[in-house]
Formats: C-alpha cells, structure tokens, sequence
C-alpha cells in the first residue's frame, strides 16, 4: 500500500505545470490543485504539506553560504525521510515511504531547489505557507525546527551560517528562544555531538 495515492502525484504535475512566476509551494497550496474529499485524503494532504514544508525549509538552511551538492541533497532527502517515519503518526497511520515516495521528494525537492536558485522563493512565503497550512500548531512549528537542526548538523558541524538562518526560521515561525536552545541540545545529544 502506497503512503501517498495517485491524486498527491497528479496535484503535483499539475502543479509544476501551472507555475509562472510562482514557486512551486505557492502553485500547490494557493491555486488548491489537491483538496482533500474524506478523512484519508486530509491525513495524505496533511502529511504531504508536512513532508514539503520541511523540504522548503531544510533547502533554505542547507544553502546557507553554499550549494547544495548531490551529497547534501541525498542526506537531505534521506534525513527527512528518516525523522518523520519516526514519528508516532506514522507507525498508526502511514506506511513507510517507498520507491514511489521516494521519487516524489526527490522531484519536489529538485523543483524547489530550482526555485531558490532562481530567487522565485524565500523564507516569508514558506512561513506563509506553514502558517496557512498549519495555522497556531506549536508542535508542527516545534517540528520543523528539529529537522532544521537535524539538516545543520548533516556534516556533524553547525556552520555559523547554517545557525543564522535556523535562528531566522525559528523566528518567524514565533518559537520562544528556550524552545529553540532546548531543540537544539535534544538534537546534539541524539547525534553525540
């Protein structure tokens, strides 16, 4: 069983194809090319936008001062994958992320590395986005801040850079300073750094 169905790929070629002088989060959430019909549909469209959003941000910390190498993009991919199927939802949930999943986020993750190379998107749409999609979730918003840090530390090494914008992100998304001192020690004591 897949975790995604068919309509969450549909939405996103049609997405890639109605974008003009969009990024791709907005052509996928403003122009509403997936709207949930039943209770299933609303955890798949729930677990996406988190999935894309997380992606967006992690994109935005990796490019802190630097490209974003095939290295990077894997452990990327690969570290996001890993720390949502670690999440309680998804043993009740969702099935794990397979070969069509996969594929999916490496897609969604190429156009919106194309985005940011081509200044279409920046750190006040993301948030917009979470913010319409998530609206007062602390534990999403927490979330998001997690993987940030977990993105940072991918070489084991939080670059000054990286830190900066992490610092940003938590900013906007209206998380408190402790919150953010203490994710960020939970994340170096989980890695043994």
């Amino acid at each position: 069983m897949a975790r995604w169905s068919k309509k969450i790929e549909n939405s996103i070629s049609i997405a890639s194809r109605e974008v003009h002088n969009q990024d791709f989060l907005e052509a996928f959430f403003d122009s509403e090319v997936y709207i949930p019909h039943n209770e299933k549909e609303e955890e798949e469209f729930g677990d996406f936008s988190l999935v894309i959003s997380s992606m967006a941000l992690l994109i935005y910390v990796a490019t802190a001062g630097k490209e974003i190498s095939e290295t990077v993009k894997k452990r990327i991919i690969s570290d996001l994958i890993y720390q949502l199927e670690q999440r309680p939802y998804e043993f009740v949930k969702l099935t794990k992320f397979g070969q069509q999943e996969n594929e999916i986020v490496t897609n969604v993750f190429e156009r919106m590395k194309d985005d940011y190379e081509n200044k279409k998107t920046n750190l006040d749409n993301i948030i917009r986005i979470i913010d319409m999609v998530y609206k007062n979730n602390t534990a999403k918003r927490l979330y998001l801040l997690r993987l940030c840090f977990y993105c940072a530390y991918a070489d084991n090494h939080l670059g000054a850079d990286e830190h900066e914008r992490i610092l940003e992100v938590a900013k906007k998304l209206g998380i408190y300073k402790s919150e953010i001192k203490r994710i960020h020690q939970e994340v170096v004591n989980e890695l043994g750094i």
